[in-house]
């Protein structure tokens, strides 16, 4: 890394308390958080959950949520994976996402084990905002990877995930199935789907590219895809892709943008009422000159 990118990193931090004090009455405009996943709790309430760091970029102490009756007022955090509380040294504590898959809440996050490489974990719980344990890692130990989601194709789950621009340059998007039991992935079914260069909005010529925040749904009946990289202009960008044959093993098509004001990582949710959502962070970096941090920004479909 650069002098440049270092003294950006340093003067764009903004140091928090941990652990983060309990507060009530919360909006979207008092939490700070990158890669926000909002699950519905069974019980009528929302968590919302994301990277929250301590400093920077490179020391967050473990995974917190916050919770809400109707999307709008927020209370929290509660931690629900403290790094203190695992067996093996981790950080990072990235992305994490909550889905709830065969009676249980799976959470997904992306760790550093130490003296190994980056890669997704998958723990469970009984409720979504409880303690989750049981950590198995889900994406391959050769790769350096991050930011893994959940999607189900008859009856089976896959595991989509990033492959680092840092170990690959043109960043990937790959995929690997889950056991039956869910106890770990089947090394022999993963697959490349695409590649950062793949993008059609506004591609970057540098020979470094990013794939971010991978996230599956369907709509009008075909699976879709979220996902983030940086584009020509610097910006950071939310897009789609859909599958031809609505395999998660077959053909990607790019759509292109839908949304462009320096924002991504995004998923879609529904409310208690069937009505759709859009959550992402918006802006994508943090900065002292501006007063400006990342934030849950979302959006009625």
């Amino acid at each position: 890394m650069g002098l440049l990118k270092k003294f950006r990193k340093y003067v764009g931090g903004k140091r928090l308390e941990w652990p983060l004090p309990y507060k009530e009455g919360l909006t979207f405009d008092d939490i700070t958080v990158r890669d926000p996943f909002i699950v519905k709790d069974g019980k009528g309430g929302y968590v919302l959950a994301g990277t929250i760091y301590h400093y920077n970029f490179n020391d967050s102490y473990g995974t917190v949520v916050y919770k809400s009756d109707d999307l709008k007022k927020w209370r929290g955090p509660f931690t629900v994976l403290a790094k203190a509380d695992l067996d093996t040294e981790y950080a990072d504590f990235w992305a994490p996402e909550i889905h709830f898959v065969r009676g249980r809440y799976r959470l997904l996050v992306t760790l550093s084990p130490k003296g190994g490489k980056r890669g997704t974990y998958m723990f469970s719980c009984d409720s979504a905002d409880g303690k989750y344990t049981g950590g198995v890692r889900l994406t391959p130990e050769k790769y350096s990877c991050l930011d893994g989601t959940l999607t189900e194709e008859n009856g089976r789950y896959w595991c989509i995930y990033c492959k680092e621009y840092i170990e690959c340059n043109d960043g990937e998007i790959r995929a690997v199935r889950l056991k039956e039991d869910l106890s770990g992935t089947e090394p022999e079914t993963d697959v490349l789907l695409f590649r950062a260069s793949d993008n059609v909005y506004k591609p970057v010529k540098s020979r470094q590219k990013v794939t971010d925040g991978p996230f599956c749904y369907f709509e009008d009946g075909q699976r879709k895809m979220l996902w983030s990289t940086r584009t020509s202009d610097r910006k950071y960008v939310q897009l789609s892709a859909r599958s031809a044959d609505g395999t998660v093993a077959g053909k990607w098509i790019q759509e292109g943008a839908i949304y462009t004001s320096d924002g991504g990582h995004g998923m879609i949710f529904e409310d208690y009422s069937g009505v759709r959502y859009l959550i992402l962070h918006s802006p994508d970096a943090r900065t002292v000159f501006t007063k400006k941090y990342e934030r849950p920004h979302m959006i009625k479909l």
